[in-house]
């Protein structure tokens, strides 16, 4: 799951690059059967075989949320922040009661909308945001990739960079 905002320039310098984070759809779980290429015991990586509105509801509670509280800009803390999904049956309603709730913490005004059908706007998180750390790390493998995400959510992004990659 891929979170990104508008970047934001005052006086032509980048003051917030618009990278929320990106948060992969797995879970870690301690191998119960040892093979030739790792330990009985040791962490395995394992994709979430359902992806269901409950689990898309968990991270974007858990994990969405706290990171836009912590990076978003303070100045537009108290305008409306427009969380745009795709219309998959397993997004959340634009009502959620467990996600409204939410939403209104810390003084912020966070807000469900749905993409218009067959619009491409979500290709610019694929093309743009997760291939652009693909293709720099190098990563060839669940095991490589899962990491290599993780620790992009900690590095700003270059504005003028992450912009000319994202306008091709």
């Amino acid at each position: 799951m891929c979170v990104c905002a508008r970047p934001r320039f005052r006086n032509r310098e980048c003051v917030f690059d618009g990278k929320i984070g990106c948060f992969p759809l797995v879970t870690f779980e301690q191998d119960i059967r040892g093979s030739h290429n790792r330990l009985r015991g040791e962490q395995v990586i394992k994709p979430i075989q359902s992806i269901t509105r409950d689990v898309i509801r968990d991270f974007m509670i858990s994990r969405a949320l706290p990171a836009i509280r912590a990076k978003w800009p303070r100045e537009d803390v108290h305008k409306p922040i427009f969380i745009q999904q795709d219309n998959a049956p397993t997004h959340l309603k634009m009502n959620d009661p467990q996600f409204c709730e939410f939403t209104k913490q810390d003084g912020f005004d966070i807000r469900l909308i749905c993409q218009p059908p067959n619009c491409p706007d979500f290709n610019i998180l694929d093309l743009g945001f997760f291939q652009a750390i693909q293709y720099k790390k190098n990563a060839k493998t669940m095991q490589e990739l899962i990491p290599v995400v993780e620790e992009v959510n900690d590095h700003p992004f270059d504005c003028f960079n992450t912009m000319k990659i994202l306008r091709q």
